[in-house]
């Protein structure tokens, strides 16, 4: 479903089974995860959000969390010591890593953890039963490559103007 629009009746049918009223706003923010098909920061889905309908910083953050409490977002950290938000298991069946780019930011979905991870055999060596795997790949994206430029560090994260649009 990521990088596609949901329709109307089936992302309040989603909320719906999840016990979470499907509110105009809530309806908007389930929509903005799934068209943009990577994980965006609370601001970049506020902005989004904002671009349709009035919306506040705390009801966004209330939205996120009810999201991630009820397993329709994962929460991700990333290298700027900003959390990170995609669709979750209830909306996506399809579990994934990601790459964050230490440039620009932009944090992308890639394939399933289970394509990187030998999650069963870590469980084994650990002695525990695994309840989720993240993986995230840090690095710099080709966009950011190609127009060179410092690294923002996590003490200066988004200092640095990257040549994408971001600084």
């Amino acid at each position: 479903m990521a990088g596609e629009a949901l329709e109307r009746g089936q992302a309040a049918a989603v909320l719906a089974r999840a016990g979470i009223e499907p509110t105009a706003l809530r309806l908007c923010v389930a929509d903005v995860l799934a068209r943009e098909g990577r994980a965006l920061a609370a601001a970049d889905i506020l902005a989004r959000v904002r671009a349709g309908r009035p919306a506040n910083k705390v009801t966004l953050y209330r939205i996120l969390d009810l999201f991630v409490e009820k397993g329709l977002a994962h929460r991700h950290s990333s290298g700027d010591r900003a959390f990170r938000y995609c669709l979750g298991p209830r909306f996506s069946s399809r579990t994934h890593c990601h790459a964050y780019c230490l440039r620009c930011g932009r944090m992308e979905c890639l394939p399933a953890a289970e394509e990187a991870v030998d999650v069963a055999a870590l469980a084994q060596s650990c002695g525990m039963d695994v309840a989720g795997v993240e993986v995230r790949i840090d690095g710099i994206c080709a966009a950011c490559r190609e127009s060179g430029g410092p690294v923002a560090t996590a003490e200066t994260p988004g200092a640095v103007d990257d040549g994408c649009g971001n600084t």
